[in-house]
């Protein structure tokens, strides 16, 4: 991975941490994983870079998942809010 697409990743992973903190997504509250698209902008939703970005913080546990009627749902992980600060303040 080239590092201008490592710093890419990195914002994008920043606008979606700082949506769900925001909406107070944390473990029990969740939102539709696919709504996390909606914090990027429009020319980089439907691309590679947005999956690899949501498939990363899942690697990481700062997102955790839950199946509800059928849809993905995912929250951040409250044992993981020291990673969340350091992606939030790199």
């Amino acid at each position: 991975m080239i590092k201008s697409s490592k710093d890419e990743i990195i914002n994008i992973q920043k606008k979606m941490i700082r949506m769900l903190k925001n909406k107070k997504k944390f473990g029990g509250a969740h939102t539709e994983t696919m709504h996390l698209r909606n914090c990027v902008p429009k020319h980089l939703r439907g691309g590679k870079i947005v999956d690899m970005a949501i498939k990363d913080l899942f690697g990481m546990e700062i997102l955790i998942n839950k199946q509800s009627t059928g849809e993905k749902h995912c929250s951040l992980n409250t044992a993981k809010l020291k990673e969340i600060g350091e992606i939030e303040n790199s």
